[in-house]
Protein backbone atom coordinates (compact mmCIF):
# COMPACT_ATOMS: atom_id res chain seq x y z
CA UNK A 1 0.00 0.00 0.00
CA UNK A 2 1.25 3.48 -0.86
CA UNK A 3 2.16 6.20 1.63
CA UNK A 4 0.10 9.34 2.26
CA UNK A 5 0.24 11.92 -0.51
CA UNK A 6 2.18 15.07 0.38
CA UNK A 7 0.79 18.44 -0.74
CA UNK A 8 3.09 21.46 -0.54
CA UNK A 9 1.62 24.92 -1.15
CA UNK A 10 3.05 28.44 -1.16
CA UNK A 11 1.33 31.83 -1.13
CA UNK A 12 3.11 33.72 -3.91
CA UNK A 13 0.03 35.96 -3.96
CA UNK A 14 -1.47 37.00 -0.64
CA UNK A 15 -4.35 34.74 0.34
CA UNK A 16 -3.92 32.37 -2.64
CA UNK A 17 -2.31 28.96 -2.16
CA UNK A 18 -0.30 27.66 -5.12
CA UNK A 19 0.30 23.91 -5.23
CA UNK A 20 3.99 23.17 -5.93
CA UNK A 21 3.78 19.45 -5.12
CA UNK A 22 4.55 18.45 -8.73
CA UNK A 23 8.09 19.75 -8.24
CA UNK A 24 8.62 18.09 -4.86
CA UNK A 25 11.77 16.01 -4.59
CA UNK A 26 12.56 13.80 -1.60
CA UNK A 27 13.56 14.02 1.16
CA UNK A 28 11.19 16.20 3.19
CA UNK A 29 11.26 16.82 6.94
CA UNK A 30 9.06 18.48 9.55
CA UNK A 31 9.69 19.07 13.24
CA UNK A 32 7.31 20.68 15.72
CA UNK A 33 7.10 20.93 19.50
CA UNK A 34 9.78 19.78 21.93
CA UNK A 35 12.81 17.70 20.93
CA UNK A 36 13.61 16.62 24.51
CA UNK A 37 11.61 16.63 27.74
CA UNK A 38 14.00 17.56 30.55
CA UNK A 39 11.80 19.80 32.67
CA UNK A 40 8.42 19.52 34.40
CA UNK A 41 7.35 22.75 32.67
CA UNK A 42 7.86 22.30 28.94
CA UNK A 43 8.74 25.20 26.65
CA UNK A 44 7.99 24.30 23.04
CA UNK A 45 10.34 25.21 20.23
CA UNK A 46 9.55 26.84 16.88
CA UNK A 47 8.44 24.32 14.26
CA UNK A 48 10.62 23.92 11.17
CA UNK A 49 10.02 22.28 7.79
CA UNK A 50 12.41 21.57 4.91
CA UNK A 51 11.35 20.64 1.38
CA UNK A 52 13.29 20.27 -1.87
CA UNK A 53 11.83 21.45 -5.17
CA UNK A 54 13.01 20.67 -8.71
CA UNK A 55 14.08 23.85 -10.41
CA UNK A 56 15.38 22.89 -13.85
CA UNK A 57 12.97 25.32 -15.54
CA UNK A 58 14.10 28.07 -13.10
CA UNK A 59 10.55 28.63 -11.79
CA UNK A 60 11.92 28.98 -8.23
CA UNK A 61 14.86 31.17 -9.26
CA UNK A 62 14.23 34.78 -8.08
CA UNK A 63 16.46 36.14 -10.85
CA UNK A 64 14.32 34.51 -13.56
CA UNK A 65 11.77 37.20 -14.34
CA UNK A 66 10.01 35.17 -17.05
CA UNK A 67 8.94 32.50 -14.57
CA UNK A 68 5.40 31.76 -13.38
CA UNK A 69 5.78 33.48 -10.01
CA UNK A 70 6.47 37.01 -11.22
CA UNK A 71 4.13 39.95 -10.73
CA UNK A 72 4.69 43.44 -12.12
CA UNK A 73 8.17 42.47 -13.18
CA UNK A 74 9.11 41.43 -9.64
CA UNK A 75 9.78 37.83 -8.56
CA UNK A 76 7.50 36.61 -5.79
CA UNK A 77 10.02 33.90 -4.84
CA UNK A 78 11.04 35.65 -1.65
CA UNK A 79 11.49 34.93 2.02
CA UNK A 80 8.49 35.13 4.39
CA UNK A 81 6.04 33.64 1.91
CA UNK A 82 3.52 31.44 3.77
CA UNK A 83 4.07 27.72 3.19
CA UNK A 84 1.92 24.79 4.26
CA UNK A 85 2.26 21.03 4.05
CA UNK A 86 -0.69 18.63 4.09
CA UNK A 87 -1.03 14.86 3.96
CA UNK A 88 -3.85 13.13 2.10
CA UNK A 89 -4.83 9.65 3.22
CA UNK A 90 -8.14 8.34 1.91
CA UNK A 91 -10.79 10.87 2.93
CA UNK A 92 -8.43 12.45 5.46
CA UNK A 93 -6.78 15.78 4.71
CA UNK A 94 -4.39 16.51 7.59
CA UNK A 95 -2.34 19.64 8.15
CA UNK A 96 1.25 18.75 9.02
CA UNK A 97 2.86 22.19 9.02
CA UNK A 98 2.23 25.83 8.27
CA UNK A 99 4.83 28.54 8.52
CA UNK A 100 6.84 31.21 6.75
CA UNK A 101 9.72 30.63 4.37
CA UNK A 102 13.16 31.48 5.75
CA UNK A 103 15.23 30.81 2.66
CA UNK A 104 15.17 29.55 -0.94
CA UNK A 105 18.57 27.86 -1.28
CA UNK A 106 19.28 27.23 -4.97
CA UNK A 107 21.76 24.58 -6.08
CA UNK A 108 22.83 23.55 -9.58
CA UNK A 109 24.35 20.37 -10.96
CA UNK A 110 26.37 21.73 -13.89
CA UNK A 111 23.84 23.11 -16.39
CA UNK A 112 21.51 20.10 -16.41
CA UNK A 113 19.70 20.14 -13.09
CA UNK A 114 18.73 22.48 -10.27
CA UNK A 115 17.14 21.91 -6.89
CA UNK A 116 15.90 24.50 -4.40
CA UNK A 117 15.94 23.66 -0.71
CA UNK A 118 13.22 25.59 1.10
CA UNK A 119 13.16 25.95 4.87
CA UNK A 120 10.31 27.50 6.81
CA UNK A 121 9.55 28.28 10.46
CA UNK A 122 6.12 28.41 12.05
CA UNK A 123 4.22 31.24 13.78
CA UNK A 124 6.67 31.37 16.69
CA UNK A 125 9.08 33.18 14.36
CA UNK A 126 6.53 35.91 13.70
CA UNK A 127 5.67 36.30 17.38
CA UNK A 128 9.33 36.34 18.45
CA UNK A 129 10.05 39.16 16.01
CA UNK A 130 7.06 41.27 17.05
CA UNK A 131 8.43 43.93 19.40
CA UNK A 132 5.75 45.91 21.20
CA UNK A 133 5.74 49.33 22.83
CA UNK A 134 4.73 49.36 26.50
CA UNK A 135 1.26 50.59 27.39
CA UNK A 136 0.72 52.87 30.39
CA UNK A 137 -0.98 52.11 32.69
CA UNK A 138 -0.59 48.30 32.61
CA UNK A 139 -3.71 46.30 31.76
CA UNK A 140 -5.33 42.95 32.48
CA UNK A 141 -4.89 42.59 36.25
CA UNK A 142 -6.91 39.63 37.53
CA UNK A 143 -7.60 38.02 34.15
CA UNK A 144 -7.09 34.33 33.42
CA UNK A 145 -4.07 33.01 31.61
CA UNK A 146 -6.27 32.23 28.61
CA UNK A 147 -7.51 35.82 28.48
CA UNK A 148 -3.90 37.01 28.75
CA UNK A 149 -2.78 34.81 25.87
CA UNK A 150 -5.60 36.31 23.80
CA UNK A 151 -4.59 39.84 24.80
CA UNK A 152 -0.96 39.23 23.81
CA UNK A 153 -1.89 37.73 20.45
CA UNK A 154 -4.16 40.71 19.80
CA UNK A 155 -1.32 43.08 20.65
CA UNK A 156 0.88 41.25 18.14
CA UNK A 157 -1.79 41.47 15.43
CA UNK A 158 -2.11 37.69 15.20
CA UNK A 159 -5.23 36.54 13.37
CA UNK A 160 -8.16 35.43 15.50
CA UNK A 161 -8.82 32.52 13.14
CA UNK A 162 -5.29 31.16 13.57
CA UNK A 163 -5.52 30.44 17.27
CA UNK A 164 -7.11 27.94 19.64
CA UNK A 165 -7.06 29.34 23.17
CA UNK A 166 -8.43 27.58 26.25
CA UNK A 167 -9.78 29.31 29.34
CA UNK A 168 -6.92 29.43 31.81
CA UNK A 169 -6.92 27.89 35.28
CA UNK A 170 -4.79 30.65 36.87
CA UNK A 171 -5.06 34.39 37.44
CA UNK A 172 -2.24 36.69 36.39
CA UNK A 173 -0.90 40.14 37.17
CA UNK A 174 -1.24 43.21 34.98
CA UNK A 175 0.98 43.59 31.93
CA UNK A 176 2.38 46.53 29.98
CA UNK A 177 2.57 44.33 26.85
CA UNK A 178 6.18 45.30 26.20
CA UNK A 179 8.91 43.29 24.53
CA UNK A 180 8.50 40.50 22.02
CA UNK A 181 5.19 38.69 22.02
CA UNK A 182 6.55 35.13 22.12
CA UNK A 183 8.54 35.62 25.31
CA UNK A 184 5.48 36.91 27.16
CA UNK A 185 3.28 34.15 25.77
CA UNK A 186 5.75 31.55 27.03
CA UNK A 187 5.93 33.14 30.48
CA UNK A 188 2.15 32.99 30.74
CA UNK A 189 2.10 29.34 29.67
CA UNK A 190 4.79 28.47 32.22
CA UNK A 191 2.90 30.32 34.95
CA UNK A 192 -0.12 28.19 34.07
CA UNK A 193 1.93 24.98 33.68
CA UNK A 194 0.10 24.80 30.40
CA UNK A 195 0.95 24.08 26.79
CA UNK A 196 1.74 26.69 24.13
CA UNK A 197 2.61 25.41 20.66
CA UNK A 198 1.77 25.77 16.97
CA UNK A 199 -0.24 22.87 15.56
CA UNK A 200 -0.08 21.32 12.11
CA UNK A 201 -2.60 23.82 10.75
CA UNK A 202 -0.44 26.74 11.86
CA UNK A 203 -2.71 27.74 14.74
CA UNK A 204 -1.27 29.01 18.01
CA UNK A 205 -2.64 26.61 20.65
CA UNK A 206 -2.88 27.26 24.39
CA UNK A 207 -4.05 24.45 26.67
CA UNK A 208 -4.49 24.95 30.40
CA UNK A 209 -2.95 22.53 32.89
CA UNK A 210 -6.27 20.75 33.54
CA UNK A 211 -6.41 19.73 29.86
CA UNK A 212 -4.16 16.74 30.53
CA UNK A 213 -6.71 15.50 33.05
CA UNK A 214 -10.00 16.50 31.45
CA UNK A 215 -9.60 16.66 27.67
CA UNK A 216 -10.46 13.29 26.15
CA UNK A 217 -7.37 13.07 23.94
CA UNK A 218 -5.10 13.49 26.97
CA UNK A 219 -7.11 11.76 29.67
CA UNK A 220 -7.62 8.64 27.54
CA UNK A 221 -5.26 6.55 25.43
CA UNK A 222 -5.87 7.41 21.77
CA UNK A 223 -3.31 5.06 20.19
CA UNK A 224 -1.51 1.90 21.35
CA UNK A 225 1.74 0.48 19.99
CA UNK A 226 3.24 -2.95 20.56
CA UNK A 227 0.32 -4.62 22.35
CA UNK A 228 -0.11 -7.35 19.74
CA UNK A 229 2.15 -10.38 20.16
CA UNK A 230 1.42 -11.89 16.75
CA UNK A 231 1.66 -8.66 14.71
CA UNK A 232 4.13 -6.34 16.42
CA UNK A 233 4.11 -2.77 15.13
CA UNK A 234 7.28 -1.67 13.30
CA UNK A 235 8.62 0.94 15.67
CA UNK A 236 11.70 1.75 17.73
CA UNK A 237 11.33 3.07 21.23
CA UNK A 238 13.90 4.42 23.64
CA UNK A 239 13.60 3.45 27.33
CA UNK A 240 15.68 5.14 29.97
CA UNK A 241 15.82 6.26 33.54
CA UNK A 242 17.82 9.42 34.10
CA UNK A 243 17.90 12.55 36.22
CA UNK A 244 16.52 14.86 33.52
CA UNK A 245 13.00 14.90 34.99
CA UNK A 246 13.96 14.49 38.66
CA UNK A 247 13.38 17.61 40.76
CA UNK A 248 12.69 17.15 44.47
CA UNK A 249 12.92 20.78 45.56
CA UNK A 250 10.99 23.54 43.84
CA UNK A 251 11.60 27.22 44.51
CA UNK A 252 9.09 29.54 42.87
CA UNK A 253 8.49 33.27 42.93
CA UNK A 254 6.20 35.67 41.15
CA UNK A 255 7.17 39.15 40.05
CA UNK A 256 7.04 41.31 43.18
CA UNK A 257 6.23 38.35 45.45
CA UNK A 258 7.92 36.16 48.04
CA UNK A 259 9.65 32.87 47.37
CA UNK A 260 7.66 29.71 47.96
CA UNK A 261 9.44 26.39 48.39
CA UNK A 262 8.15 22.83 48.14
CA UNK A 263 10.34 19.80 48.84
CA UNK A 264 10.23 16.07 49.38
CA UNK A 265 12.66 15.02 52.10
CA UNK A 266 12.46 11.30 51.32
CA UNK A 267 13.45 11.89 47.70
CA UNK A 268 16.17 14.32 48.74
CA UNK A 269 17.66 11.75 51.12
CA UNK A 270 17.57 9.03 48.51
CA UNK A 271 18.58 11.03 45.41
CA UNK A 272 20.31 14.13 46.86
CA UNK A 273 18.62 17.50 46.41
CA UNK A 274 17.85 18.64 42.89
CA UNK A 275 16.35 22.11 42.72
CA UNK A 276 14.02 23.43 40.05
CA UNK A 277 13.69 27.22 40.28
CA UNK A 278 11.44 29.71 38.55
CA UNK A 279 11.54 33.36 39.63
CA UNK A 280 9.47 35.21 37.02
CA UNK A 281 5.98 33.73 37.35
CA UNK A 282 3.13 36.05 36.44
CA UNK A 283 0.67 34.67 38.99
CA UNK A 284 -1.31 37.16 41.01
CA UNK A 285 -0.94 35.65 44.50
CA UNK A 286 1.76 33.97 46.57
CA UNK A 287 -0.76 31.25 47.44
CA UNK A 288 -0.96 30.32 43.78
CA UNK A 289 2.83 30.35 43.59
CA UNK A 290 2.95 27.86 46.46
CA UNK A 291 0.41 25.66 44.72
CA UNK A 292 2.41 25.93 41.49
CA UNK A 293 5.48 24.67 43.35
CA UNK A 294 3.53 21.78 44.89
CA UNK A 295 2.17 20.71 41.48
CA UNK A 296 5.64 20.73 39.92
CA UNK A 297 7.06 18.82 42.88
CA UNK A 298 4.41 16.14 42.65
CA UNK A 299 5.06 15.32 39.01
CA UNK A 300 8.87 15.38 39.28
CA UNK A 301 9.97 14.33 42.79
CA UNK A 302 10.77 10.69 41.92
CA UNK A 303 12.98 9.21 39.18
CA UNK A 304 11.07 7.69 36.29
CA UNK A 305 11.61 4.73 34.01
CA UNK A 306 10.23 6.24 30.85
CA UNK A 307 9.95 5.99 27.12
CA UNK A 308 11.24 9.33 25.88
CA UNK A 309 10.99 8.79 22.11
CA UNK A 310 9.27 6.51 19.60
CA UNK A 311 10.15 6.19 15.91
CA UNK A 312 7.34 4.70 13.83
CA UNK A 313 8.18 3.15 10.44
CA UNK A 314 4.96 4.06 8.68
CA UNK A 315 6.12 2.60 5.34
CA UNK A 316 6.26 -0.88 6.88
CA UNK A 317 2.51 -0.95 7.55
CA UNK A 318 0.79 2.14 6.10
CA UNK A 319 -2.67 0.59 6.33
CA UNK A 320 -2.46 0.63 10.12
CA UNK A 321 0.11 3.32 10.82
CA UNK A 322 -0.42 6.14 8.31
CA UNK A 323 -3.47 7.72 9.94
CA UNK A 324 -2.12 7.56 13.52
CA UNK A 325 1.21 8.97 12.34
CA UNK A 326 -0.28 12.01 10.59
CA UNK A 327 -3.28 12.45 12.88
CA UNK A 328 -1.77 12.61 16.35
CA UNK A 329 -0.99 15.98 17.94
CA UNK A 330 0.99 17.43 20.83
CA UNK A 331 -0.72 16.54 24.12
CA UNK A 332 -2.25 13.24 22.90
CA UNK A 333 -1.91 10.28 25.26
CA UNK A 334 -0.56 7.07 23.74
CA UNK A 335 0.33 3.71 25.26
CA UNK A 336 3.48 1.75 24.42
CA UNK A 337 4.10 -1.94 25.02
CA UNK A 338 7.70 -3.13 24.79
CA UNK A 339 8.45 -6.85 24.99
CA UNK A 340 12.17 -7.12 25.76
CA UNK A 341 14.27 -10.13 24.77
CA UNK A 342 14.68 -12.59 27.63
CA UNK A 343 10.98 -12.88 28.38
CA UNK A 344 9.05 -11.65 31.35
CA UNK A 345 6.18 -9.20 31.51
CA UNK A 346 5.97 -6.46 28.87
CA UNK A 347 6.97 -2.93 29.80
CA UNK A 348 3.83 -0.78 29.47
CA UNK A 349 3.77 2.99 29.81
CA UNK A 350 1.32 5.78 29.01
CA UNK A 351 2.99 8.81 27.44
CA UNK A 352 2.08 12.28 26.22
CA UNK A 353 3.30 13.38 22.80
CA UNK A 354 5.46 16.48 23.25
CA UNK A 355 7.11 16.72 19.85
CA UNK A 356 6.22 15.60 16.32
CA UNK A 357 8.65 14.97 13.47
CA UNK A 358 8.27 13.44 10.01
CA UNK A 359 11.07 12.30 7.69
CA UNK A 360 9.79 11.35 4.24
CA UNK A 361 11.60 9.95 1.19
CA UNK A 362 10.22 8.39 -2.00
CA UNK A 363 9.90 4.99 -0.33
CA UNK A 364 9.96 5.63 3.43
CA UNK A 365 8.06 7.61 6.05
CA UNK A 366 9.33 7.74 9.62
CA UNK A 367 7.36 9.63 12.26
CA UNK A 368 9.12 10.41 15.54
CA UNK A 369 7.35 11.54 18.69
CA UNK A 370 9.13 13.07 21.65
CA UNK A 371 7.44 11.72 24.76
CA UNK A 372 6.71 12.70 28.35
CA UNK A 373 5.72 10.11 30.92
CA UNK A 374 2.01 10.26 31.82
CA UNK A 375 2.42 8.01 34.86
CA UNK A 376 1.64 10.80 37.32
CA UNK A 377 -1.42 12.00 35.42
CA UNK A 378 -4.02 9.46 36.49
CA UNK A 379 -7.69 9.75 37.40
CA UNK A 380 -7.19 10.32 41.14
CA UNK A 381 -4.66 13.06 40.40
CA UNK A 382 -7.42 15.63 39.98
CA UNK A 383 -8.66 16.43 43.49
CA UNK A 384 -9.69 19.91 44.36
CA UNK A 385 -9.94 21.63 47.71
CA UNK A 386 -10.07 25.23 48.75
CA UNK A 387 -6.77 25.57 50.51
CA UNK A 388 -3.29 24.20 50.85
CA UNK A 389 -2.28 21.23 48.77
CA UNK A 390 -1.22 18.04 50.52
CA UNK A 391 0.60 15.00 49.15
CA UNK A 392 -2.50 13.66 47.45
CA UNK A 393 -3.94 16.92 46.14
CA UNK A 394 -1.92 18.47 43.38
CA UNK A 395 -4.45 20.55 41.51
CA UNK A 396 -5.41 24.16 41.93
Amino acid sequence: MSLPTIIVEVQFTSGVWTDVSSWLQAPMSIRRGSTRVDSPVIRYEPGVATVRLKNSDRRFDPTHLSGPYVSGGVSQVTAMRPLRIRALWGINDVGLFRGYIDVWDIDWIATVHSVVTVTATDAFKILANKKRIAVDPPVGAGETTGARITRILDSAGWSGTDRDIATGNSIVQATDLSGDALSELQRVAESEIGELYVNGLGKVVFRNRHALLLDSRSANVVATFGQSVTSPAPFEVRLNTDDATLWNEVIAQRAGGAERTAGDSASQTKNTTRTYQKSDLLLESDVDVGNWAQWVLYISKDPEVRFDEIRIHVHADPANLALPAIGREIGDRIQIWRRPPGGGSPIVRDCFIRGVAHEVTQATWVTTWTLQSATRYISNFFLLNSGTLNSNIVSY
